[in-house]
């Protein structure tokens, strides 16, 4: 594998007319050869963005000072041709009340705001991909900030491929033909909410999936592909470099496409992601990696810690694998042939250790591609037995082109003689010394469930109803009759908390969802009492190596889209509720949501709108249009009879806490830089603070008495949780 060629920029330069500083032209041709290079044999490096190292430093920013005495810094940054680009910030340090957004040119998408709590142990600060080829970066500081914030754009990320506007790959033909999507197949549920999609240093995709351990503590442990973080041809490397890497990690959890309609490729949700990793074992010759991510997967994850086996003589005969080529939603293959272990083939075989790899002999269903690196080889009892190194398997048509693959065995990395780089150390604290242990699902008692009025993997089929003439315009969107609000309803036999919610939505440019607002309303028959609302802002965390992690704009103007709507904490509600959405006629967006061509005409009707005279109506009711149907929302709930604690803890974590003074006392000086993070019993990520080496106390927010939290504290080489009450 060639390595990826990483260009500095020279004599950058504000345009003339703008405050724009312009990225220079780069050889795309050259860079998509190199590109092609890469992705022959091993299967990490899909690349979709060019990096410009810069040192572009908020110091020389355009400043403005506000009447009350707020200072404002922009900086403009275009690279011509960028689908989207993503920034890496470094020497990130602003004050409480500092703010900083990154916005398109054209004002559709913002990500941010962030503030003081962004600030990580390494002062990294990874901004997620905004689209166009021109961003604005604004920086907004109070007048009585305790001290000046600073930070340096050192890299600029230019999006080549498009990464997420449509379905990758879709340019090649029959690329993913005989990769079935997960939901289209009998696969087990655990295997695909343990596997997500990675993006690496902001610029690279590959997968991988979360481990349990014999402690079942809930530790965020990652396991994918060595070479997903550093190729083969640049060993050796030390552990500061790879946890670099880590850091610019962001990972997808249940990015999956939610129906099985082949004429409706929908992009699954993005919005459910953790940023930021580091890194525990890392086997290059055997291409191993295992990652523990620096934050909890919220409970709305509904994420799954999947077993493992590390017996090398017990292969069984089934075995699967779960993966997203390309960035692609999760695909699903399948293999009934006897598996071996096998060396590497070459020419990457003089980089890997020989005697280290399963090789699938074929797939009797599906295929790898590029960006499945990293990806879990199931066993027929759903455990782990490895990741996914390189092959040759390809589609052809819709059948795999009997192609084979090679997988990393766990196994060899179980024990190395390195106590501190081997995967026994981290996956079996408790030291039960087995070969093999269960995955642990922390929803297991009180499941998190996604209520559906309709089935769109059992029959049912997503339209968008418009009006019959003279009428013009959506039934359940923008029209002529200016109806404002559009709702689903939903019953639940036990008291519930919603998480958010889901909207399925026609592809439309981003700007059609301006002014547009979800809400949650209560009534015994019809939607009553409103109880909470959110604006529905369509978005996803991205990085870069310049900027950060940072929350974009999603794509919506090619395919269907689905968006997860977070609330800002969960909504309690019982027996009956509605979730709505209201559109915007201040604008000339053309909003709707979908609604349902049902299979069976026998259910009741679930969808309402709000005539403005009338009030609510029940959609077969509707005088201008009368429809029997469920809108595309689909609600995320837990029941609240029966909420339990899901992380469990150890019973003396190393640290105290004071509750009188809100001050946390780590038992220990460390002497090296972390962070503590504090989170709600929900997951919820509610602080943030920065571990300064031999600090020992640390004053925390205040919230009500009472309230109970977890905290994690974490460091690279040290990492512990517990329980505290305020």
């Amino acid at each position: 594998m060639q390595p990826s060629v990483l260009r500095a920029v020279p004599n950058l330069r504000a345009s003339s007319e703008t405050f724009f500083i312009e990225m220079p032209s780069f050889d795309l041709d050259s860079v998509l050869r190199e590109d092609a290079v890469d992705e022959e044999s091993l299967r990490g490096s899909y690349r979709f963005a060019h990096k410009f190292h810069t040192h572009i430093d908020s110091k020389d920013a355009i400043k403005t000072i506000l009447p009350d005495g707020t200072t404002v810094k922009q900086i403009g940054i275009r690279s011509a041709g960028a689908y989207s680009i993503n920034l890496l910030l470094s020497d990130f340090e602003i004050p409480p009340g500092g703010k900083l957004f990154v916005y398109s040119a054209d004002h559709s998408q913002v990500a941010g705001s962030f503030d003081y709590r962004n600030s990580s142990p390494d002062s990294l600060l990874p901004i997620q991909p905004v689209a166009g080829e021109s961003i604005i970066v604004e920086y907004s500081e109070p007048v009585d900030a305790p001290f000046t914030g600073h930070f340096t754009i050192t890299e600029v990320n230019h999006d080549y491929r498009d990464i997420f506007k449509s379905e990758p790959g879709r340019d090649k033909v029959n690329e993913y033909d005989c990769m079935p999507d997960v939901f289209c197949e009998d696969v087990a549920e655990e295997t695909i909410r343990s596997t997500v999609l990675l993006i690496i240093n902001g610029n690279t995709l590959c997968t991988g999936s979360l481990l349990n351990n014999t402690s079942d503590d809930g530790r965020p442990y990652l396991l994918t592909a060595v070479h997903c973080l550093c190729a083969p041809n640049q060993h050796p490397q030390d552990m500061d470099y790879y946890n670099t890497r880590a850091s610019t990690i962001v990972a997808f959890f249940n990015y999956n496409r939610p129906l099985c309609d082949v004429n409706n490729k929908m992009k699954g949700s993005e919005e459910m992601s953790l940023a930021g990793a580091f890194a525990r074992v890392i086997l290059e010759k055997k291409d191993i990696a295992l990652l523990e991510f620096l934050d909890l997967p919220p409970d709305y994850f509904n994420a799954y810690y999947a077993g493992w086996k590390s017996d090398l003589n017990e292969v069984g005969e089934r075995h699967t694998n779960l993966h997203h080529p390309s960035g692609a939603v999760k695909k699903y293959g399948m293999t009934d042939e006897n598996i071996r272990i096998v060396s590497f083939p070459p020419p990457d075989d003089k980089y890997l250790d020989p005697d280290s790899y399963w090789e699938i002999p074929s797939w009797t269903i599906g295929s790898t591609y590029t960006g499945s690196s990293g990806s879990p080889l199931f066993d027929e009892n759903q455990l782990i037995i490895g990741g996914l190194t390189g092959g040759s398997s390809v589609c052809k048509g819709t059948s795999p082109n009997g192609g084979k693959d090679y997988f990393s065995a766990l196994g060899k990395g179980w024990e190395t003689g390195d106590l501190t780089n081997q995967l026994k150390t981290y996956l079996d604290p408790a030291n039960k010394e087995v070969l093999m242990y269960p995955g642990m699902d922390p929803h297991r008692e009180n499941p998190v469930i996604r209520l559906a009025n309709a089935g769109y993997t059992e029959g049912d089929l997503l339209i968008a109803s418009v009006l019959e003439t003279p009428n013009q315009g959506f039934v359940f969107g923008n029209s002529n009759l200016n109806t404002l609000e559009f709702a689903e309803e939903f019953t639940v036999a036990d008291a519930v908390e919603i998480f958010g919610t889901y909207l399925l939505i026609p592809a439309m440019p981003f700007s059609y969802t301006s002014g547009v607002t979800v809400s949650v309303y209560t009534g015994d028959t019809s939607p009553e009492k409103k109880i909470y609302s959110t604006q529905f802002i369509p978005r996803y965390l991205n990085y870069t190596s310049s900027s950060g992690f940072y929350q974009a704009n999603k794509s919506l103007d090619v395919v269907p889209t689905e968006t997860f709507v977070v609330f800002d904490e969960p909504v309690s509600v019982s027996t009956k509720f509605f979730i709505s959405y209201s559109v915007d006629y201040s604008t000339t967006a053309k909003f709707c949501v979908y609604d349902t061509k049902r299979s069976d005409d026998s259910r009741p009707n679930t969808a309402w709108v709000k005539d403005g005279t009338k009030g609510w109506i029940p959609a077969n009711e509707y005088e201008f249009q009368a429809m029997k149907t469920s809108l595309a929302i689909q609600a995320l709930v837990r029941n609240t009879n029966n909420v339990t604690d899901t992380t469990k803890l150890p019973e003396n974590p190393c640290f105290f806490y004071e509750r009188s003074d809100r001050v946390l006392t780590i038992n220990d000086s460390l002497s090296e830089q972390g962070q503590i993070a504090i989170y709600s019993t929900g997951g919820q990520l509610l602080e943030k603070i920065q571990i300064q080496p031999s600090q020992t106390t640390y004053t925390l927010h205040e919230r009500p008495k009472g309230t109970i939290s977890i905290v994690k504290i974490i460091t690279n080489s040290f990492s512990c949780a517990g329980k505290i009450v305020y």
